[in-house]
């Protein structure tokens, strides 16, 4: 092999070297670079993404945030977080006089603490004997059958809600009036702002001034108006406590 030969050699072998050497420290690291940056670029596509959605998602809240205020007030007043007496009674006595009646009295027992209902138990499926449960289903028939019994609701409780924040504050409230004055009594107390569940009612006839049955009567009726403490960490304190407090 000539010098001439070996010289050209040499050169194409030291250009090959030059190539990989300057792909590996080169262009290599620049396209590594490339993907991370593709693969950042992609990362942050989806992290706007996510903060576009909620963006939006809040902007919808934010829209039926005086909505909501308004329902928390009207909550609020529902259901109080101190017994608020005086303005039940101020509220009793405007619908009693929106209705022509007057309060003749008022009593509330002391707040005792809530109590989840007890879940009823499920009724058994069959009746009856072993050999009358064997025995064969009669022949479907033309005659109509009973209405089904209606089933009760299923009870609902909340975790929140416990005896360390809700109790019941139970009432009395007497009105004198007729029967159309005390309907609509128990329709304005009903939708009033305060809750007040009614679950007893009594009447007493009164006399008419000729000694007679009277077309008036006293209306008594029994329930309960709600009490819930919203103090956060307030759990040592006793719902009575916290009725008596307001």
């Amino acid at each position: 092999m000539s010098r001439t030969r070996l010289n050209l050699l040499l050169a194409v072998l030291a250009m090959a070297v030059v190539a990989v050497g300057g792909f590996f420290l080169a262009v290599q690291p620049q396209l590594a670079q490339t993907a991370a940056a593709h693969e950042q670029t992609r990362t942050v596509e989806q992290t706007n993404d996510t903060s576009r959605t909620e963006l939006a998602r809040l902007r919808q809240q934010a829209a039926q945030l005086p909505a909501m205020r308004r329902e928390l007030a009207s909550l609020d007043v529902s259901v109080p977080s101190g017994a608020a007496l005086p303005s039940f009674i101020d509220e009793l006595n405007g619908v009693a006089q929106s209705t022509g009646m007057q309060v003749s009295s008022f009593t509330a027992s002391d707040a005792t603490a809530y109590a989840p209902p007890a879940t009823a138990a499920t009724e058994p499926t069959t009746s009856g004997t072993a050999g009358a449960a064997a025995a064969p289903s009669p022949s479907p028939s033309a005659t109509p059958t009973a209405a089904a019994t209606p089933s009760a609701p299923s009870v609902v409780t909340d975790p929140v809600v416990t005896a360390q924040n809700f109790s019941v504050v139970p009432v009395t409230v007497a009105v004198d009036g007729t029967f159309d004055q005390a309907l609509a009594f128990v329709k304005g107390v009903q939708t009033g702002g305060r809750l007040f569940l009614i679950t007893t009612i009594a009447s007493t006839q009164k006399t008419g001034a000729d000694g007679g049955v009277g077309t008036t009567a006293t209306w008594t009726f029994g329930g309960s108006v709600y009490v819930l403490d919203r103090t956060p960490g307030n759990a040592a304190t006793t719902p009575a406590t916290a009725a008596a407090n307001g």
